[in-house]
């Protein structure tokens, strides 16, 4: 008897693809649509229609701080590796004969043995089912545990979700409600729009055709979209953007209704290069010395406004009544600001870099006011050690400056501080992603 042919992965030899993320996170967002689209289209060519979930899988892992992976159909691995997209193949393990025979022993046997056992495991067979290969479940998701789905339900077994469907993955019932159980969607419909009637789609509208609305979502069911909204018609969001799916707002914000942006409306863009000497650095390289030093990675660069270090030597503490004809030195102050140059949301690290400090009691103190959604620290011992860190995993959304100001000064304890005279700190502030 001939042995039955193994099956062969029909995107083998396609896949062994890199994406260089340097370049690809300078692109707007849609080129960068599209060369992860060109890409996939290439490797699955007529195996595989490539759809919108496949390609922002592909994009969310740019914007990932850290290396990770997902998989797509046909074992089709996608990893970024510090600054490369890649895309290869990674087989799953095969099941061994022995197991195959002794699962199917098993359920013979528990087929013979118990008749509800059987009718149980039909009705579970769809359960938590991953429809893309990336070994996540995306419809039938049962949520409590009761062998019955209860988000993402497909109705007619199409691959597809028909009612209780959930927004951007979270896993809540928003869209297509079966509010009765008849297995029939009541309220807030998801609206087929694809080609030529995404153009004239108010809510809910599913874009490419997978059963999950992409635009002009109505999250609360009352007949108005709440995020993501088209104002003009083109099938992409302009207004309201929720861009880590916890259903609220964080770019181009209306507040009032009126579909205009009242909050978070800035989109600066990338400073052009006048010579190569100027060009924006890559990879975490520092340059030191004139006013408009920047810092910078791929995604995120850090603007000093007169000079990265901050110097600080004759302070008087806060409390000290000075004598008549002193004049104190200036309080340190240093200004700089963060900003997010990709399309897609980032998180980044606030750290000392410390050059000297020589201060013997940890009365040296600092506060940072942080403006347009940065973070603020107050009363904060200056570090005497190089690498000690401010915050980590700062959220940043896409084209936006976060602004930050450093007040340093000695404070005040109600008796002298003699031990800090003359004392010395020299430093300045680093980000990293």
């Amino acid at each position: 008897m001939r042995k039955k042919e193994e099956k062969v992965n029909p995107i083998l030899g396609r896949a062994d693809k890199t994406l260089d993320l340097i370049k690809f996170n300078v692109l707007s967002e849609k080129d960068q649509h599209l060369e992860i689209e060109n890409i996939l289209k290439e490797i699955y060519q007529s195996d595989l229609e490539v759809n919108k979930k496949h390609i922002y899988k592909c994009i969310k892992l740019t914007y990932n701080p850290r290396d990770d992976y997902t998989f797509l159909p046909h074992s089709l691995k996608v990893s970024k590796e510090k600054l490369t997209l890649k895309f290869t193949i990674e087989e799953k393990k095969t099941i061994s004969r022995n197991w195959i025979i002794f699962s199917i022993w098993l359920f013979l046997f528990a087929l013979a043995g118990a008749t509800y056992a059987g009718f149980a495991y039909l009705s579970v067979a769809s359960l938590n089912k991953d429809i893309d290969g990336d070994g996540i479940p995306d419809i039938n998701i049962d949520i409590n545990k009761d062998n019955i789905p209860d988000i993402n339900i497909d109705i007619n077994g199409d691959d597809k979700p028909d009612i209780n469907i959930d927004y951007k993955g979270n896993r809540k019932a928003r869209f297509n409600i079966d509010s009765d159980g008849d297995g029939k969607a009541d309220t807030n419909l998801v609206n087929y729009a694809v080609g030529d009637l995404c153009g004239t789609c108010t809510i809910n509208c599913d874009t490419n055709g997978d059963g999950w609305p992409d635009l002009n979502f109505d999250i609360d069911g009352d007949g108005i979209p709440d995020l993501d909204i088209d104002t003009d018609g083109d099938c992409a969001p302009d207004l309201n953007l929720d861009l880590n799916g916890d259903e609220l707002c964080d770019l181009f914000c209306d507040t009032d209704g009126d579909l205009i942006c009242d909050t978070n409306c800035s989109k600066p863009t990338p400073p052009e290069d006048e010579d190569d000497d100027n060009k924006i650095g890559t990879g975490t390289s520092i340059e030191t010395g004139n006013s408009g030093v920047e810092t910078s990675t791929p995604y995120i660069i850090i603007h000093y406004s007169d000079g990265e270090t901050i110097n600080v030597t004759g302070l008087l503490p806060e409390d000290q009544v000075l004598m008549p004809g002193y004049v104190p030195s200036e309080k340190p102050i240093k200004e700089f600001t963060v900003e997010n140059l990709s399309d897609y949301p980032l998180m980044y690290n606030l750290s000392w870099k410390v050059e000297k400090n020589t201060f013997v009691t940890d009365n040296l103190k600092y506060n940072i006011i942080g403006t347009n959604g940065a973070p603020n620290f107050s009363a904060k011992t200056t570090p005497k050690l190089t690498g000690e860190i401010v915050q980590t995993n700062i959220y940043i959304p896409p084209r936006v400056i976060h602004k930050y100001t450093v007040e340093i000064y000695l404070y005040g304890t109600g008796a002298p501080q003699n031990e800090d005279q003359g004392k010395v700190f020299i430093g300045n502030l680093e980000i990293s992603v």
